[in-house]
Formats: C-alpha cells, structure tokens, sequence
C-alpha cells in the first residue's frame, strides 16, 4: 500500500533538513525540541496536571477528572531524546479524549545512563503509582502502561522483569529485537536504520543487547504476561519485529490485539495535530482499555 498522503508530507519536511550523524549534538537537539514543545500555545487544559516525585524519578500525573482511571505513559525517543515537556501537549490530548489519567515517566536517558538505569525508573514509577496513586485521586484499581516506541519496549522489558506490576500493555510500534534484520525497504527518514542501531548501542551497548529485558522478543517468561495490544506502522522498520513479537505472545497464550497502521510512519501516534490516524488511534486506545477496565472488574 502506499504511503498516506499525510505521511509522505512529514517525510518530506524531514528530508528537508540538515543531514545529521546519529549522536551529533544530542544536548542542542534535546534543548530545541523541549523550546518547542514549551512555547505550544494550543495545549489542553485539563482539570489537574501536577509534576510529582515518585521516589526519586520525576513524573507527571495528567488527570482529566477525579476519580479517572489511570496509565502508566512512558514516552519514546530511542531512548535518548525527548522528555516530559516534548509528550506533554500529546499527554494532554490522549488524557482529555480518553478520559484516562496518565501518569507520564521522565526517564533517565541513554547515552548517559544505559540500561538498566531507563528500565529501573519505569518499574518505580509503576510501583509508586500503585501505591500511591489514589491520594491522587485517581482510581489504580487496574493499570494499564501505554508506551510509543522506545517507550513501548520499555514496558515490555518491565513486564519481563516483573509481569504483574502492570495490568494491561499499549505498545506503540515497539523495538523488540537489537539483533534484527533492519535494511528493509521501509527505513526512511521517519526513522532510518543508521539512526536505530545507534540507539540500540547507546540504550544497551555489547552484550547488554541480549539481555531478555532489552531483546524481549527473545524473553522465556512471554506466558506471565498481561494482555496487550500492539500497532506497527507498514512503513517502518520495526513493522516486522512488532509483529513478531505480537505473534510471540499470542503464541505463548497472552491475549494479544495486533494492528498495522497502513500507510503510517514512524512516530505517527503522537502527532495528533498531523495525523487524522493518530486520533482514530487514541480513540481506539482508549476504547481498548476502558473495555480491559471492565472486564477486570
């Protein structure tokens, strides 16, 4: 199928700027990013947005009303870029369409800190908001982790390391396998496969890239996890692997949705203000979860 009009626009604004070496300037183009989100003057309000300390990770608990329902949101960016400012006019949207509070999970970052450095500040977030999270009134009865991209392996490597500690997975075009075939025809400027080798040896450098929490298309323990739904791009690079691992899971008898997003890119989730697709999604998303919520009850 062909790329969506909509697409093939963002790939081509991409292309249009200065070619950069992955990890050149990675604090000037950290800093531009977060400037940019910070001067938004479109964002959402919502009934609550507080920045919290949860054990010494800093998050923020998005909530559209009391007493909404709450997930865990941890944001991609190969694991390097991006940051709670850069997710957060797509927080505010997700949240306010959803009716999902989010609890959103600023990450210590690659190259700085490798794994397991990222991974140890999702699993305290995701314990904190557990134990904590109803003072914020929000209900934590079940809790779901919703992640896009790096973010999305994120929580698949948590539910490696402990797969009752969230109740429901949204993986957003997740990387699951550093050891994966990456020169398909689908690396393109959205995300290319120069880019994402370089993120894999930065987030899990040697042979930290074998480790189940990191290659959790390879983990042995798929059969403990929680039900999930997963969405691959057509035109991505990833697309095989997501589906891969979406096959893995169902395999080993998880309760698993998969979806392919035709004629999507990379990182179309969270540019609502672009994508007709990425909107459809979030619907999508949140009808998904509040269906999980009720037949946990």
């Amino acid at each position: 199928m062909a790329l969506h009009p909509q697409s093939r626009e963002l790939l081509e604004s991409l292309a249009a700027l200065p070619a950069q070496e992955p990890g050149e300037d990675i604090d000037g183009i950290r800093a531009a990013a977060r400037e940019a989100a910070l001067a938004d003057e479109t964002k959402i309000g919502l009934d609550h947005i507080v920045d919290i300390d949860a054990d010494g990770v800093p998050c923020r608990l998005y909530r559209p009303r009391a007493g909404a329902p709450v997930a865990l949101y941890v944001h991609g960016g190969g694991w390097v870029l991006h940051d709670l400012e850069t997710h957060d006019a797509f927080c505010r949207f997700l949240a306010h369409e959803t009716g999902w509070a989010l609890f959103a999970v600023d990450y210590r970052r690659a190259p700085e800190h490798p794994h397991p450095a990222p991974l140890d500040d999702i699993q305290t977030a995701a314990h904190w908001l557990r134990e904590h999270g109803r003072a914020e009134r929000v209900d934590t009865s079940f809790i779901p982790a919703i992640g896009d991209s790096s973010g999305a392996n994120l929580i698949a490597g948590l539910c490696v390391r402990e797969p009752d500690v969230v109740d429901f997975q949204v993986l957003l075009y997740p990387p699951v396998d550093p050891r994966g075939d990456l020169d398909g025809p689908e690396s393109n400027a959205a995300l290319d496969a120069k880019t994402m080798r370089w993120f894999w040896d930065v987030y899990a450098p040697g042979d930290l890239a074998d480790h189940p929490e990191v290659a959790v298309l390879r983990a042995d323990n798929l059969a403990d996890h929680p039900p999930a739904l997963i969405v691959t791009n057509e035109h991505d690079l990833l697309r095989e692997q997501g589906e891969a691992y979406a096959a893995r899971l169902s395999d080993a008898g998880v309760e698993v949705t998969a979806v392919r997003a035709l004629g999507m890119v990379h990182s179309f989730w969270r540019h609502h203000e672009i994508f007709d697709a990425s909107r459809s999604m979030v619907t999508m998303v949140g009808a998904t979860l509040d269906a999980r919520r009720s037949r946990a009850r």
